[in-house]
């Protein structure tokens, strides 16, 4: 039976991957637990992006764009088993290479300003950039 066989091998992917997703995120709680469980602060926060994030995964935006390839790989008679994972993949590699660059940015930014200045210094200083808004 040549389509049993197809569908086996369908539910065989589709059960590997939600395990494999289920293992990332339990994988990414614990070390974030371990990274910050001495600082609750931080480890709220980790906790706070994550749930920010599972309930920007599912914008309306993001339902459509993964909605409109669906549909056209199956017209193509493709079966459209990972597309979500991968839309989900190349969307978190964006948003960590802005964050880095925001990151970089910000520090780039720091030592030009505050430059090798006295800690008394640098301190007035950032207060008048936050004054200023300039952050």
């Amino acid at each position: 039976m040549p389509g049993r066989r197809a569908v086996t091998s369908f539910k065989t992917r589709l059960i590997a991957l939600y395990t494999l997703l289920v293992c990332a995120n339990i994988a990414a709680g614990v070390w974030a637990f371990v990274l910050f469980s001495d600082d609750p602060v931080k480890l709220g926060t980790a906790m706070l992006a994550y749930s920010l994030g599972l309930r920007h995964a599912v914008d309306a935006d993001h339902i459509a764009a993964i909605d409109n390839v669906t549909r056209k790989l199956i017209q193509d008679g493709e079966r459209p088993l990972t597309v979500g994972f991968f839309f989900a993949l190349g969307h978190s590699t964006i948003v960590l290479i802005a964050a880095g660059l925001i990151a970089f940015t910000v520090g780039a930014l720091a030592i030009s300003l505050l430059g090798s200045l006295p800690p008394a210094r640098r301190a007035a200083r950032l207060n008048i950039i936050e004054a200023v808004g300039v952050e």
